[in-house]
């Protein structure tokens, strides 16, 4: 006999909306960290800045690439949790 599979609807959805406040949070970090390096940036010499330019732009990236994922994430816990929601809907209603 197989295992029942159990949902918690609401600790599904709680899960998403986690993932979208730490994904915001981590967008508003970054944000400030990159406002504040920018004051500091204009002191320096064209190479240094050139340089942290370069690295700046890989950082950018990196956290481009991150946010895809972590929407994606979103999304797929989000669409999932939708789903089986409707699968559990159809079958409480078979037995009506």
């Amino acid at each position: 006999m197989s295992t029942p599979i159990h949902y918690s609807f609401g600790e599904i959805e709680a899960l998403q909306q986690r993932i979208d406040g730490l994904q915001s949070e981590m967008n508003g970090k970054l944000e400030d960290l990159k406002k504040a390096v920018a004051q500091m940036v204009v002191d320096w010499d064209a190479s240094s800045s050139d340089a942290y330019q370069e690295h700046q732009a890989k950082w950018d990236g990196a956290a481009l690439e991150l946010n895809q994922v972590l929407d994606a994430v979103g999304r797929v816990v989000g669409q999932g949790n939708s789903d089986m929601r409707d699968v559990n809907n159809a079958a409480a209603k078979s037995w009506a």
